[in-house]
């Protein structure tokens, strides 16, 4: 006989075990009959106390109107991170040509901000005016932790600013673009969707100038990969049109490795719609 059977089968350890169950059971039924619920259904855990209800966010339908809005949403996106760079200062010396550049693409995005509202509300629908905050959440906030550091995070400054906020303006005018892109796809009106084409056609456009200023001449038209890290070199049509692959962006302080942190950016899903419960705060 072993120590285990030994231990049970001690007529003390019995006895024990016995009154200690039965302590238990008691214990158990006594809280089970004080609880204010009802009793919890055959197969559940039992429950003590009242739990509050807890309210889900409505169902949400990708509709003409809230693809719109979602648009829209990315429109501001662009907008509101085209301002926060030009007021870092960056772009000085030979890159003082550049601003002009990023003034006329964030006026590009007002105009289209302000003709998808128009159409929204030409609709009967609500517009809505203001940044995506799941785009920002996932990809502009931690791009921008990247290029200026963030102290509380343990983020170091990027070594190149400059090139990484070009590397961000690439991602989010190529970003635009796929956006658009897809939503022709899922719009239902002719008329809808031939404006998406003309907004998407100009986010293409500013991807291509910007691929350009990163990666100029011939070198930077087609595709083609870095011989240091492997990954796609930007460029002017980065390959078939259709694709709605995620776009890879390499910013922050390079690693002893000399290479950047890559952030893969993709068109938005369902969570981050701009669906017709959601409000600009």
């Amino acid at each position: 006989m072993n120590a285990n059977n030994f231990e049970m089968n001690s007529p003390v350890n019995r006895r024990r075990f016995f009154l200690t169950g039965g302590f238990a059971i008691a214990t158990t039924t006594l809280l089970a009959a004080c609880g204010k619920g009802p009793q919890s259904p055959q197969g559940e855990f039992p429950r003590i106390g009242v739990v509050p209800p807890t309210t889900g966010l409505p169902d949400g339908v990708p509709t003409d109107e809230v693809l719109l809005r979602t648009a829209t949403s990315l429109e501001f996106n662009a907008i509101d991170t085209y301002r926060k760079v030009l007021a870092l200062g960056l772009f000085t010396g030979s890159a003082a040509g550049t601003a002009a550049v990023v003034n006329r693409f964030k006026a590009d995005h007002e105009a289209h901000a302000k003709a998808l509202s128009g159409i929204i509300t030409e609709a009967k629908g609500e517009t809505f005016e203001c940044a995506n905050e799941q785009i920002n959440k996932l990809y502009i906030n931690p791009a921008l932790d990247l290029i200026l550091g963030n102290k509380d995070a343990g983020i170091a400054p990027s070594d190149t600013p400059l090139d990484d906020v070009m590397a961000l303006a690439l991602g989010l005018e190529t970003l635009a673009a796929q956006t658009y892109q897809f939503y022709v796809s899922l719009l239902s009106q002719p008329k809808l969707r031939a404006a998406a084409m003309g907004i998407g056609e100009q986010e293409s456009r500013h991807a291509a100038v910007l691929a350009q200023a990163i990666n100029p001449g011939i070198a930077g038209i087609g595709p083609s990969t870095n011989k240091d890290t492997g990954k796609p070199n930007p460029a002017a049509v980065p390959g078939p049109f259709g694709s709605l692959g995620s776009i890879a962006v390499a910013l922050g302080k390079k690693s002893e490795a000399g290479n950047k942190t890559t952030l893969n950016m993709e068109t938005p899903s369902l969570n981050s719609m701009a669906y017709e419960y959601a409000k600009c705060s």
